[in-house]
């Protein structure tokens, strides 16, 4: 099978692109870095170098492709939803002028909700606008939140010993890793349902005092504490972070909404899916590794991911 995939070598590429090398695919890698073309080409697949916003750049790739794997990556700018909807449409038609019938997209939990879901009703946006396609199978993954997110509480662990949160100690929150997400489009790339479906990607429901629970032995800080915060502290922390005024709020918003989990993970109950295997305890695991290596590259990494979920 002909395959292209945006993405690049991400937190997710760099597990499905090889595995579908592997299993003997002509695989198109869209980058944005020429960089990459070294380490995308050791793998044995093919680096397209340009945009996601570039609908003939698109439309080129695309073309003569069994099945293209579609994310949001890179700088949404100041009004995420507005990026959102300009790219579903970019998408949308890059998809059509190649003549495309299969269709793999990295969605999200969230997807299937309103504005109230804050910046997750970004992949609202763009599943409706996928959804006006016609003759072609679109599988939509949504993935919960990702493990990754979580380590952005590094910094405060190690000066204050404390995870601070605008969601209360208790409220059990599901998390995916990019291992059980890549196993899930791996197989929906080589054999994409007939319709339009969803799939669902979790690998592990826990709270807050859980993870600090968790934590605290793996990191032996037996003062570690998890503290409620407000929305205002928690939007005066994006802010000071560097996020924009209009992302940070809809960031804010997002967390209310998960305040209420039996809303907000309605959806994927209904769907009942299979836990994927990167459990807590996998996590605490190498979070601990991260937290005795502050100077690894890879936990600069993970810590850019916690705008995401």
């Amino acid at each position: 099978m002909k395959l292209t995939l945006l993405g690049s070598l991400g937190n997710i590429g760099r597990l499905t692109v090889p595995a579908l090398v592997k299993a003997g695919h002509e695989v198109t890698v869209i980058t944005t870095n020429p960089k990459r073309q070294t380490a995308i080409k050791a793998i044995g697949a093919i680096p397209a170098v340009g945009s996601m916003t570039d609908e003939q750049f698109l439309t080129t790739e695309f073309t003569g492709a069994d099945a293209v794997y579609l994310m949001l990556s890179g700088n949404a700018g100041t009004d995420l939803l507005a990026a959102a909807k300009t790219q579903a449409q970019i998408f949308r038609r890059a998809i059509t002028a190649a003549h495309v019938h299969n269709v793999v997209d990295l969605s999200s939990v969230g997807a299937d909700g309103g504005p109230d879901v804050g910046s997750l009703y970004a992949y609202h946006l763009i599943e409706d606008e996928l959804r006006k396609l016609s003759d072609v199978n679109l599988a939509f993954v949504r993935p919960v939140g990702f493990y990754s997110n979580l380590y952005a509480n590094l910094p405060t662990i190690r000066t204050q010993h404390a995870i601070f949160a605008n969601i209360p100690a208790t409220v059990q929150r599901a998390w995916a890793d990019p291992r059980d997400i890549a196993a899930t489009i791996v197989p929906l790339l080589e054999a994409t349902p007939a319709g339009q479906t969803v799939h669902y990607v979790v690998s592990d429901r826990f709270s807050g005092e859980q993870l600090a629970t968790a934590l605290r032995s793996a990191l032996a800080l037996p003062d570690l504490k998890y503290i409620e915060i407000s929305d205002e502290q928690y939007n005066i922390n994006l802010l000071d972070q560097g996020v924009p005024k209009q992302i940070a709020a809809s960031f804010v918003q997002m967390s209310t909404a998960q305040r209420q989990p039996e809303k907000f993970y309605a959806d994927l109950k209904q769907h009942n899916p299979i836990y994927g295997k990167i459990k807590l305890a996998d996590f605490v695991h190498e979070f601990t590794a991260a937290y005795n290596n502050p100077a690894d590259k890879k936990t600069a990494a993970t810590l850019a991911e916690r705008t995401k979920k």
